[in-house]
């Protein structure tokens, strides 16, 4: 019988070692002499590459240019701010370097010309927000500079749908972020959907919200769709059809050769729904539109705010809630009409 230890030192290890066996590494490797900002840091950015290799079946070493480009890419796509994205590479190449293993020289070159590439279109868009990853926070708790997330209304919905790609993706697309809309789901909460979880009924479909950032479980409703393009139900019947999933986890990462892997991470909902409004034509939006478009496009048309807080498992007349109705409000029951000016 083997008495192998386990290893210990730092190593940016094939995709094939276990995700324990790759995260107890990067750990042993920061906890040593280093400053515990910086081990912060580097923890961030190695798990940051972990995360992006293991969704993509790539491996984490070694790194050729392709990967690195392509890395630096998807980061700009899923709209990290130009800040995180430099610290991403370089704290990923400083932890490499630490760690004995550098980049190669060529790929270096190819991260330094990608992340030019990357400042220029950032600074073209002009609406990038600020860095939401950065770990110092003022007073308070907020970040400073984040406003509200755009909320999606139906018509932009239907554009996200007609620009889903013909392919499993899309299907899988398209079921996850209808379905979220319909029940004004945080992302963690789409992360955390189990098909068992989903219960077709006579009038279309059951949801039970086992877990949510408030620790509530809810039991939203979701009727068939007016129309088949934007129809929560039949999506959701397309994507058990296509993927042939019976059980465990709703939303999965799809590789790119097309096969069904692990469970969705928040963030990894989060990356689809951004990209898929990118391609839309939409710009950068974020999932958290999803659960906000819910409650503008319910109070447009004159859905009650109770019902729409039960929906969403807001409590009855939230700020939060009330903060995304108001938008309606203003204008929809403006005090100025019929007054006769």
């Amino acid at each position: 019988m083997s008495t192998e230890q386990p290893d210990t030192s730092f190593a940016i290890r094939p995709a094939a070692a276990s995700p324990a066996v790759r995260a107890a590494a990067a750990r042993a490797f920061l906890a040593e002499e280093l400053e515990p900002n910086t081990k912060r840091a580097y923890l961030s950015d190695v798990n940051a590459w972990v995360r992006y290799c293991t969704e993509k079946n790539l491996p984490e070493w070694p790194i050729d240019a392709d990967t690195i480009v392509n890395y630096i890419e998807h980061l700009v796509v899923t709209g990290k701010a130009l800040k995180t994205i430099q610290r991403r590479i370089g704290g990923l190449r400083s932890a490499l370097k630490a760690a004995g293993r550098p980049l190669e020289t060529h790929v270096a070159e190819a991260a330094s010309r990608a992340l030019v590439v990357a400042r220029k279109k950032i600074m073209k868009e002009g609406t990038r927000e600020p860095d939401a990853e950065s770990p110092q926070e003022p007073a308070g708790g907020s970040r400073r500079g984040r406003g509200k997330a755009p909320a999606f209304t139906v018509a932009e919905m239907r554009r996200i749908c007609e620009a889903c790609p013909p392919r499993l993706l899309g299907v899988r697309d398209r079921a996850m972020f209808l379905l979220g809309f319909a029940i004004g789901a945080r992302r963690s909460e789409l992360s955390a959907l189990d098909i068992g979880d989903v219960t077709e009924v006579e009038r279309g479909l059951e949801i039970h919200v086992r877990w949510s950032k408030t620790g509530t479980e809810r039991f939203p409703k979701v009727p068939y769709g007016q129309h088949l393009s934007t129809c929560p139900v039949r999506a959701w019947r397309a994507w058990l059809a296509a993927s042939g999933l019976v059980d465990g986890a709703a939303f999965r990462h799809i590789d790119r050769y097309g096969r069904l892997r692990n469970r969705l991470s928040p963030e990894g909902v989060g990356d689809a729904l951004t990209a898929a409004a990118a391609r839309a034509g939409l710009g950068h939006r974020t999932a958290h539109g999803l659960r906000s478009g819910m409650a503008t496009e319910g109070r447009r048309a004159k859905h009650d705010a109770i019902a729409i807080a039960r929906q969403g498992g807001w409590a009855p007349y939230s700020r939060e809630m009330l903060g995304y109705m108001q938008v309606i409000d203003e204008w929809e029951d403006n005090p100025l009409y019929g007054i006769g000016l």
